[in-house]
């Protein structure tokens, strides 16, 4: 019998509605509990996707056993008692509201309908965009745990639902929200090869990304692409390409319905490139235009498809624009601003924000505020499982290294060669597992 559950409420909060999201976060709390309890075995408990439908949907005849039940203490934090009892606040009206929406004798899949579980406005008339919940869970994992924790995950999920539903049984054509789908999580997984420092493999998602594009109705979904690998033209260097295809993605922007969070983005890219190119009044122009931009997109609510970009990416990437233009002060201040407009709950990029911070501030003499930045990046930034964070790392220890004589940065760079050399181990494990299909 279905019925609403504490668990299923904590699991919809966390937004771990996806199985292979949950999965990495209850390994994650594995490991960290058999560390805690001294008992390696209970680094192997896990949990089948069978029974987390079953406990999804309240279906309990029995309490898990004490290994598994204690692995999800941990990471609920929780007694389990409680965990598969009643859920608190009005959650059983919303779980028992969502039944109804599915319908009498609708098959149980352990979820929520997507526009319950998200809020999102239906793609069609025909219901909610239904890889909904799968993007948003692998965006949400991503931000927080680092790509090393989850593109595996997303891998195997190109490889056995998107590509099945894309080559099903002959004579039944793919719908073009599975294109859809298809395009946006191989951009995602582009990200993600890109921050494990796999940079072919990125290009190549990217190169697919965009042809499955041009598979859907939608012209921004090619434009999303080509502000990404704007974006990694960048990191890879080639500033020139970088404009192109920044230029590009607004030639396509011109062509459909105004996405203002998408092309403030693609100013951003261009700010960016003409900066690195030494064209100072065109970078600052761009990145005016996208601060305008950006201001307008709270009254135009972007698709889901459109990869999220804040005040607080804005600020980031202006600051990397102004310091390559030799403005450090002004690069300084747009630093300080993304780390106080970015929030917790996206740990990698305030790791990102804070890096770049403590490097303009020993550029600009200011070693004390530097130091105080560098703490509270080595603070956050060592379960993430991202190869750019390490890069990020390397280079504040290369800045800091001229002047070890001075006790807080003696002090820092010792932190900093620490966290580095377990970060090394983590990012090794992710290394040494199996290789997956790069796209469906």
């Amino acid at each position: 019998m279905r019925r609403a559950t504490r668990f299923r409420q904590l699991i919809e909060e966390s937004h771990w509605t996806v199985f292979a999201t949950f999965s990495i976060h209850f390994q994650r709390a594995a490991r960290d509990v058999a560390r805690i309890d001294d008992d390696p075995r209970l680094a192997a408990v896990t949990v089948s996707s069978r029974s987390f439908d079953r406990w999804m949907a309240g279906d309990l005849k029995r309490m898990p056993w004490p290994p598994t039940c204690r692995v999800l203490e941990h990471l609920l934090g929780e007694p389990a008692v409680a965990l598969f009892g009643p859920p608190t606040g009005d959650f059983t009206r919303t779980f028992e509201d969502s039944q109804a929406e599915a319908g009498p004798g609708a098959p149980d899949s352990g979820f929520a309908p997507l526009s319950v579980l998200q809020g999102a406005a239906p793609a069609d008339s025909t219901g909610p965009f239904p890889y909904l919940g799968a993007l948003e869970s692998f965006r949400h994992a991503d931000r927080q745990l680092g790509a090393g924790h989850v593109y595996s995950s997303l891998q195997q999920y190109l490889q056995t639902s998107i590509a099945v539903d894309l080559f099903g049984p002959k004579g039944r054509s793919p719908g073009t929200d599975v294109f859809l789908a298809a395009a946006v999580l191989t951009e995602m997984a582009g990200w993600m090869a890109h921050d494990l420092g796999r940079d072919t493999e990125a290009s190549e998602h990217f190169r697919v990304a965009f042809g499955l594009a041009h598979a859907t109705p939608e012209t921004s979904v090619g434009a999303n692409v080509l502000a990404s690998t704007s974006h990694l033209a960048l990191q890879l260097g080639d500033a020139g390409q970088a404009l192109a295809l920044a230029r590009r993605g607004h030639a396509r922007m011109a062509t459909t319905e105004p996405i203002p969070v998408l092309t403030a983005r693609l100013h951003a890219m261009e700010g960016r490139a003409q900066a690195r190119l030494g064209g100072g009044v065109a970078a600052q122009r761009a990145l005016e235009a996208a601060q305008a931009t950006l201001e307008a997109a709270s009254t135009t609510p972007a698709p889901h498809w459109v990869a999220p970009f804040d005040q607080a990416a804005l600020a980031s990437e202006s600051a990397l624009a102004l310091r390559d233009l030799g403005m450090l002060s002004a690069a300084t201040t747009e630093a300080e601003r993304a780390v106080a407009l970015r929030g917790e709950n996206r740990a990698r990029s305030r790791a990102f924000s804070q890096s770049a911070l403590a490097e303009l501030l020993v550029q600009s003499g200011d070693l004390e505020a530097a130091c105080a930045t560098g703490v509270q990046l080595l603070t956050a930034c060592e379960p993430l499982g991202s190869s750019r964070v390490t890069d990020h790392l390397h280079a504040l220890s290369r800045a800091l290294t001229p002047f070890r004589n001075v006790p807080q940065v003696r002090d820092v760079l010792e932190q900093l060669t620490l966290v580095n050399r377990r970060r090394s181990a983590l990012l090794a494990s992710f290394d040494a597992r199996p290789g997956m299909g790069r796209h469906p």
